[in-house]
This record gives C-alpha cells, sequence and structure tokens, in this order.
C-alpha cells in the first residue's frame, strides 16, 4: 500500500468550535455526519463531507446542531449504532446521555468525583455506557435504568483512565491509564489482563478481530499488542525498538521523516489519539508540534501520520497548518474512505 493510495486531500475544514477540538468521531453506518467535541464547551453535530464538493477545500462554519449541556470541556464522544443517540463526556465529572434529533440529554450520571475523560457504548443494542474518569475509575451505566448508581465499577488503575475500547465480540473493554498500563477487562470471564507499558497511555483501540491491542504512550511510540500474551506485534514512532533501548533514560525520542526539517511524529505532554484504518492495515494518529520552552518552535506544526500495519513504514504525513500545535483527535471512516483530525486551533479537517 502507497503513500499515494491513503487519502491526504484536504476536502472539507470545518470553523464551528471556538476552542481547541478534543474529540472527533463519525456517525454510525455510513458514517455520513461527524460528531466534534471541544474545549469550547459544545458537541457539534456536522456533515462530513458536503455534497457540493467538487474538488474544492469547502469551509463549514456553522454546524447542523449544537449541543450544549456541558459546563465544562468536552473530552470524549461515542456514537450508538443506530445514529440516534451518543454519550459525552468532559470535565463536568458526569456522563451525558443525548437524544441527537431532540438536542437535549436523556441521562446524566454523575457517579465521577473527578473529570471524565474517556466513554464508549457497550452492551445489546448499546444498553450500557462505560466512563473512565481521572478518578482512577471505569464506570458502566445501564440506559434502560433510572438509577443514578453504575451497575459495576472498575477499580483497579492507580491514576487518570485515559482512553476506552469495547471490544463486543469478544466481551472485552480495553482501558488505558497514565499509571503506565493497558488493561483488558474480560467481562465474561471476570478476568483482567494487565500489559506495563512504563509510559502514561494516552490512548487504546482494538482491531476487528480482537487479536491485537494498539496503545498510545508519552514516550512518542504506539505500540500494537497480541491480545493473548502481551507480545509486541509492532511499533510507530520513536525509531525502533534498539533505538528506544539506547535512549532509555534520556530525553522522550522522535521520529523524523526522510530530510531534517521533514514533519516529526511526537507525543510528549497531549493525550493524543490513535486509531486502526482501512480494515486494520493502517495506523492513524494525531500528534504534537515541536516545542521549545514551551512556545511552538519556528515553522513547528502538527501533523497526522499513517503507518502500515505490517512493515512500520510511514505511509503518509500530513500537516495541520501553520499555528496548529496539536491534532489530538481522529476518525476513520471506513466506507467512506475519509478521516478526520480534531485541531487545537478549533478546526476539525477532513480528507479523502
Amino acid at each position: 500500500m502507497s503513500s499515494k493510495r491513503f487519502p491526504t486531500q484536504l476536502v472539507h475544514t470545518l470553523k464551528t468550535h471556538n476552542g481547541p477540538v478534543n474529540a472527533v468521531t463519525f456517525s454510525s453506518y455510513p458514517g455520513t455526519y461527524v460528531l466534534t467535541g471541544s474545549s469550547d464547551r459544545a458537541v457539534h453535530l456536522s456533515r462530513a463531507v458536503p455534497t457540493s464538493n467538487n474538488g474544492t477545500v469547502i469551509e463549514t462554519t456553522s454546524p447542523i446542531q449544537r449541543y450544549e449541556a456541558h459546563g465544562y470541556s468536552v473530552l470524549d464522544v461515542a456514537v450508538a449504532a443506530d445514529n440516534a443517540r451518543f454519550a459525552s463526556v468532559g470535565g463536568d465529572r458526569q456522563v451525558f446521555l443525548w437524544d441527537v434529533e431532540q438536542g437535549g440529554t436523556i441521562r446524566r450520571w454523575g457517579g465521577h468525583n473527578a473529570r471524565v475523560e474517556a466513554v464508549q457504548f457497550a452492551g445489546d443494542g448499546d444498553s450500557v455506557v462505560v466512563s473512565g474518569s481521572a478518578d482512577t475509575t471505569i464506570n458502566l451505566w445501564d440506559c434502560k435504568s433510572n438509577s443514578h448508581k453504575p451497575i459495576q465499577t472498575l477499580p483497579e488503575a492507580r491514576d487518570t483512565v485515559s482512553s476506552l475500547h469495547v471490544h463486543m465480540s469478544t466481551y472485552s473493554i480495553a482501558s488505558g491509564s497514565y499509571d503506565g498500563r493497558l488493561r483488558v477487562y474480560d467481562i465474561r470471564m471476570g478476568r483482567t489482563t494487565v500489559d506495563v507499558l512504563a509510559h502514561p497511555v494516552t490512548s487504546v483501540r482494538c482491531s476487528a478481530d480482537g487479536h491485537a491491542v494498539l496503545a498510545s504512550t508519552l514516550d512518542g511510540r504506539i505500540r500494537m499488542l497480541d491480545r493473548s500474551d502481551g507480545k509486541l506485534l509492532q511499533a510507530f514512532g520513536g525509531g525502533g525498538e534498539k533505538e528506544n533501548a539506547r535512549r532509555e533514560g534520556e530525553e522522550r525520542s522522535s521520529f523524523t521523516l526522510g530530510q531534517p526539517g521533514s514533519l516529526v511524529y511526537r507525543n510528549r505532554e497531549l493525550r493524543i489519539r490513535s486509531v486502526f484504518a482501512r480494515a486494520d492495515a493502517v495506523v492513524l494518529s494525531g500528534g504534537e508540534a515541536e516545542t521549545v520552552s514551551g512556545n511552538s518552535a519556528a515553522g513547528g506544526q502538527a501533523a497526522v501520520f499513517a503507518w502500515d500495519v505490517l512493515s512500520g513504514e510511514v505511509l503518509a504525513a500530513v500537516p495541520a497548518g501553520q499555528g496548529v500545535k496539536a491534532v489530538s483527535a481522529v476518525a476513520w471512516n471506513e466506507k467512506g474512505g475519509c478521516w478526520a483530525g480534531g485541531c487545537s486551533d478549533g478546526t476539525v479537517k477532513v480528507y479523502r
């Protein structure tokens, strides 16, 4: 698979938010719409690719719908399979369940005592919502019950639960924490497996078949592990295992593309999401711009990277634009063959 075949053409720029975009997710199949959550405390629903697209980049400044009930930054958004509901979480310490068409909340669960960083649907008919919080717990909520208490709490993490991914066919929940652990809960067997990654985990995602799990960490690396035994299948960024071992204890490594001055994959400070794309053949991730003394370096800009899963080769490195310090969330739409990135300047960019 060549970089020419990975979609890198910008077709749509959404300029609907007034703050950094922290969450991006396409609506469920066929993914016509995109839901975005921002530090401006709102969730926006927009069309992913405008119908009038004719090769030019379309700019959209007003969403189709605004969902405004959060009092703090929105940090994650998940969409139900029927596209009728979505869940959102953030600094409110609450979990919001929304009716897409009506535009209001159906439920608000308040069982966390710190910001909530991750949310996913689970269960038959998406009847359960799973949330992960800076209070170090994962809570499971029953959408059909009027109870304000979680049906189950998973307390194993020792630091913020930053990311979740529910894999329904294996009845499992993968979670990443700033305690440097990747935990996979087998709900049927009541068993938990733990992989120690030694650096804060900012993103987890299971492969479609459930055999592999992808984990991003703050040492500027993304690891793909075998679910069954924790074996490292592939690593992206960081320049390879030997280089990483040599640098251990030194400043966190980065991976430079091509000649000096080219784009660099970095993840040192922020929660950066990574996902599988192209039927699990590609790993896609946002990144941070290079910084010097807390300021963006001259000419430094964040980029989105795509790697071949088998070879680890970089397929594409797409600059996010001048002044963009981070692309913290990416989403892939299999049906549309397109992807979106949520940027620190408040924009969302769609490529195909």
